[in-house]
């Protein structure tokens, strides 16, 4: 395509446009060219202009080989240090891996070499051109370049105005007009001296229109008859029977509809529309504005294309739809004044204008729960087909014998008030609830419809019989609240008809909140439930006033999870659901902490009942738990029976009571089995030393009385079980009797625990003053601990400390016990007694020792051992044996201490080795005494418990006698027993030449051999080995509880010290006195 085809500008001309020449606009000569870039101006010879030389962009040959030199050198190097060094996977991937790397290299050189012959080529090229001049070819390169770019703007500046006119549009101008713009360029205007008519018609400015009024008549009445006989013949529908003809056209009427006026041409032509008229508003045109040409050319169009299938009637249809939409429409309006501007504005009213369904929904009482079914529908009605509005309820058609359903839950409600609700619904079936006449009625309507529903709503709380119906004043309902105990006051309550919501009349703080909640509710259920709750709450504000002025404090702050069980719980089907229960927290100051009083107050319709017991509430984390509460002693009342008397009187007689339950639940928590004593049980089985005080004075009298309950000397007794009570320890079973008696004396403030023992013991012959114990005077047996107590919050404490006495008592005993069977000698005897020590005497001649020994200890070193008890949780964990230091065993206490071992083990070695160790106390006394005298010295060395020697001394002599005591186990008629194992030590290897042979010699003759009956052998056989059997033994005459044995004798703790005492007189004497060739004295 050339330049000069593309700026011709033909193909633009409209189809049946003639082509014409372009001309200059100034010499009106045919244009030669357009001064464009695409066209070359030539000069006045004829030759077109130079090239327009470029010189930027221009590289020497030189400097292209450098830069293309050190590219490749480049490009090799960076390809050796990628690709030198071969994989590292063995030779396997060598020899895989080397294809591919001279494959790259090989594409490498091709690449490098195809640069290189490039350049080649151009050199050569411009070597051909004649004289080297290639910059020419450089100039026109650029020029093309240049050419290309404005071809290519030039294009894309007709495509940009294309799309800039794809929505413009030619004139829709006549035939005859468009001919006059083709053949001349433009409309050809009408001369001067023609005039257009209004009609857009032209005639000439001098014409004369008028008619003559004679033609005019006969054309009049001609047209009145044509159509009245058109009308006659045609078909009308029943709502056209009334219309006229009047001045060449017939007027249809449609009553409360609208009038429309047709005419036609003549006999054979069609009805057209000529007026309208809406005659359901005069002022309609002002209101909404009629569209009429549109009307009229839709109705012409219906009358002409369905001129021969009864148009009239289908004109009829037409009409009255478009009525029907148009009154629905101001109707829409008319509720969107009610709505912003009228007596329902602020959200009281909504309504949903469906014009494709030609439906209006609306819904009243926006604000009130009680008539979210406020509903009402406007649209047309399928037998009359007329604009009625519905009002949708749910007790119109309740009433029996209607197709509904609605009425079967108002008919579950009970059988009490089914008379009353049939009466009501026949009252309800004759309110309207479809209304005619709807336009510019709206608002009456409403008016009516919401006096309805709330006349509705209060023959239903009246059916209730909760409400009662005010004389004076019918749309107010009274219900009765309670200002006293004995009294009540009516509240007046109604229902606002614009807005639905319930309010009181002069109402207080309380029957504020309580409206709004009424307000939010949606049943008449619940609305009675939540009038049921305000008297509750009343009822609980005048308990608490009364209460509260009389001294009492009520808790305002216990809120329980789960409610009181009364007497009524779980029996709702009996007393239907209308009970409602309020618990309330009350109490006096001197109360114990966390008791309370918990009064019950169960209110129904008719009556209230208030139920009294006793409770024990604590909060644990945030949480109100109930712990302990009474259900045997409930009290029942009627709220006309509570006075300012019975509640003053209340504060004396539940004195007792808190205490009681105080006590008992003290004892469930620690798991003690318990039970108070009621006054029957008190008069007969109660023990006689319960009953009656140190005095002897007896209290059953007092007891048993009525007046007992009420008065503040009132006592309580409880029985307890002994193994609970001490934590499941039967220790005491066998020591005292199984029940326990604590009594409560308020009038002394005194509390004691009463016990029995079982049988005489040892512990009732030793009085502790510290463990508080009273033993009753006429029963030897009985005994109690006393405590005084100043406020009843320390009675709980006290159940503590009688627990630790008496399992102090408990310990007591059983140590007691265990002494007497271990040291069971007529020398035992306890010298006193504490809680956690015994100290007491076991020894021969304790009393005789200690009182000669008077000048070197103290008087509290008179017992030989005092035992410590160390108690853990009220169990003895171990016993610690301490003995004095007058006692001969005292030797042993380090073994003792060190040793670890059982108390058991302890009391039976200190009772079988007493008579040793009071044996060797006497010997080296008598030493100690005789010390100036004589020569010989005695010394006592302990090993260890079982192993004890006596050294004999002689400084004269420098002689040593060692005798060895040992406890060994012999086995005697297949027990094992204990004994003394005396004989001499071999360490000093005394032999026939030392002066201690002698003392040995008749040591072994005279005691170890023992003598014996003369069948007996004395010689010097082999002894016999040392065991005891009453076989081979012959009786003895002295030591009878002795066995000889080959170096020594074997005794029991009954022979040892007789023993001793004759090995004693022997080695006593001085050695020097026993010499050779001398004779003992």
């Amino acid at each position: 395509m050339s330049s000069a085809q593309v700026l011709s500008g033909k193909d633009m001309l409209p189809k049946g446009v003639p082509e014409t020449p372009l001309t200059d606009s100034v010499a009106g000569r045919p244009a030669t060219g357009l001064q464009s870039p695409l066209h070359t101006t030539l000069d006045a010879n004829g030759t077109p202009p130079e090239l327009p030389h470029v010189q930027i962009n221009q590289t020497p040959l030189s400097v292209v080989i450098r830069n293309l030199t050190i590219f490749t050198v480049k490009e090799i190097s960076q390809y050796m240090k990628t690709n030198v060094h071969p994989g590292a996977g063995g030779a396997a991937d060598g020899e895989n891996g080397a294809s591919p790397r001279k494959i790259a290299f090989l594409q490498l050189v091709i690449y490098l070499r195809n640069q290189f012959l490039k350049l080649y080529v151009l050199v050569k090229w411009a070597r051909t051109i004649k004289g080297n001049n290639f910059a020419a070819l450089i100039d026109l390169l650029n020029w093309f370049r240049t050419t290309n770019t404005s071809v290519n703007n030039c294009i894309w500046a007709l495509k940009a105005s294309l799309d800039s006119m794809t929505n413009a549009k030619l004139p829709n101008a006549d035939i005859i007009t468009a001919l006059e713009v083709l053949s001349l360029g433009r409309p050809n205007l009408p001369p001067q001296f023609l005039k257009i008519s209004a009609q857009g018609q032209m005639r000439p400015a001098n014409t004369d229109v008028t008619v003559p009024p004679s033609l005019v008549l006969k054309v009049l009445r001609d047209l009145n008859l044509g159509v009245s006989v058109k009308m006659a013949l045609a078909d009308l529908p029943p709502q056209f029977s009334d219309y006229r003809v009047k001045n060449g056209r017939v007027y249809i009427t449609v009553p409360n509809e609208f009038e429309v006026q047709l005419s036609t041409l003549g006999q054979g032509a069609p009805f057209f529309f000529v007026d309208l008229t809406f005659l359901f508003n005069s002022e309609q045109d002002t209101v909404l504005p009629l569209n009429k040409p549109r009307l009229e050319k839709l109705i012409n169009d219906l009358l002409y294309k369905h001129r021969e299938r009864r148009p009239l009637h289908l004109l009829f249809q037409f009409m009255h739809k478009y009525i029907l939409t148009l009154k629905l429409y101001m109707i829409h309006r008319e509720l969107q004044l009610l709505e912003t501007s009228g007596k329902f504005a602020g959200g009281n009213l909504i309504h949903v204008y469906d014009a494709k369904k030609s439906i209006v929904s609306g819904r009243y009482w926006i604000n009130g729960k009680s008539g979210n079914k406020g509903r009402f529908t406007i649209g047309v009605d399928r037998t009359t087909e007329k604009l009625i509005l519905r009002w949708d309820n749910d007790f119109s058609s309740s009433v029996p014998g209607s197709h509904s359903s609605a009425g079967s839950s108002a008919a579950s409600a009970g059988s009490k008030n089914q008379g009353k609700d049939i009466a009501s619904q026949h009252k309800f079936a004759d309110m309207p609830t479809v209304y005619n006449h709807i336009l510019g009625n709206v608002e009456s309507i409403l008016d009516e419809i919401t006096f309805n529903h709330a006349n509705v709503i209060r023959m239903r709380l009246l059916a209730t019989g909760v409400f009662q119906e005010d004389e004076e004043n019918a749309d107010v309902l009274l219900f009765q609240l309670p200002t006293t105990c004995m009294s009540t006051a009516p509240i007046q309550l109604k229902i606002d008809l614009i807005t639905g919501v319930f309010y009181f009349k002069n109402p207080t703080s309380l029957l504020l909140d309580y409206i709004k909640r009424i307000n939010h509710t949606e049943r008449t259920e619940d609305l009675i439930t939540i009038l049921q709750k305000l008297k509750l709450d009343k009822i609980s504000h005048v308990l608490r006033n009364m209460f509260e002025k009389t001294g009492w404090i009520c808790n305002k702050v216990i809120n329980l999870d789960k409610k009181i069980p009364t007497q009524f719980t779980g029996d709702d089907a009996s007393h239907g659901n209308d009970l409602l229960q309020k618990d309330m927290f009350i109490s006096l100051p001197k109360w114990p902490v966390n008791w309370y009083l918990i009064l019950t107050v169960i209110s129904s319709n008719s009556s209230c009942i208030i139920e009294k017991r006793i409770g024990k509430i604590v909060s644990s984390k945030g949480v109100w738990e109930l712990k302990y509460l009474d259900t045997a002693s409930v009290t029942s009342s009627k709220l006309e029976t509570m006075t300012y008397q019975k509640v003053l009187s209340l504060q004396k007689s539940i004195l007792h009571r808190i205490v009681n339950h105080m006590l008992i639940d003290s004892l469930n928590e620690l798991m003690i089995k318990n039970k108070i004593c009621s006054l029957d049980t008190i008069s007969q089985n109660m023990p006689k030393y319960v009953m009656e005080d140190d005095s002897g004075n007896a209290e059953s009298e007092s007891l048993t009385s009525s007046q007992a309950s009420q008065d503040e000397d009132y006592t309580s007794i409880i029985t307890m079980e002994l193994v609970s009570f001490l934590e499941g320890s039967n220790a005491l079973n066998g020591i005292l009797e199984s029940s326990m008696f604590m009594r409560i004396d308020y009038a002394n403030s005194e509390i004691r625990l009463y016990a029995k023992f079982k049988h005489d013991i040892m512990i009732k012959q030793v009085q502790c003053k510290e463990l508080l114990i009273h033993f009753v005077k006429n029963d030897d047996l009985a005994f109690y601990l006393c405590e005084h107590f100043k406020s009843l919050s320390q009675i709980v404490h006290y159940l503590s400390t009688f627990r630790q006495k008496l399992m102090q008592l408990v310990i007591l005993t059983d140590v007691v016990e265990r002494l007497h069977n271990n040291f069971a000698s007529e020398n035992f005897k306890i010298v006193a007694v504490k809680p956690n020590e015994i100290s007491f005497n076991y020894l021969r001649n304790a009393a005789a020792n200690s009182s000669s020994n008077n000048t070197v200890l103290d008087d509290i070193d008179k017992q030989d051992c005092t035992i410590n008890i160390i108690t853990s949780d009220m169990k003895v964990k171990n016993l610690s044996v301490k003995l004095s230091k007058t006692n001969p065993q005292h030797i042993i206490q380090p073994f003792i201490n060190n040793g670890g071992y059982d108390y058991h083990f302890i009391f039976n070695y200190l009772q079988f080795t007493s008579s040793l160790f009071t044996t060797l106390r006497d010997i080296i006394r008598e030493r100690e005494e005789n010390k100036d005298q004589a020569s010989t010295r005695v010394s006592l060395g302990l090993h260890n418990l079982s192993e004890y020697q006596l050294v004999y001394y002689n400084t004269e002599s420098g002689t040593k006698i060692t005798l060895i005591i040992e406890l060994k186990n012999a086995s005697h008629n297949g027990h094992n027993t204990v004994q003394f194992y005396v004989h001499f030590s071999n360490d000093e290897h005394i032999t026939t030449k030392s002066l201690a042979y002698p003392m040995i010699h008749r040591v072994r003759n005279e005691v170890f051999i023992l003598n014996t009956k003369p069948s007996s052998s004395l010689t010097g056989s082999p002894a016999a080995p040392a065991t005891l059997d009453p076989a081979a033994q012959t009786p003895l005459r002295k030591f009878p509880h002795s066995v000889r044995l080959v170096d020594g004798i074997s005794c029991d703790s009954r022979d040892i010290e007789a023993i001793l005492q004759e090995i004693h007189a022997i080695l006593k004497v001085d050695s020097n006195a026993s010499g050779p060739g001398k004779t003992q004295t």
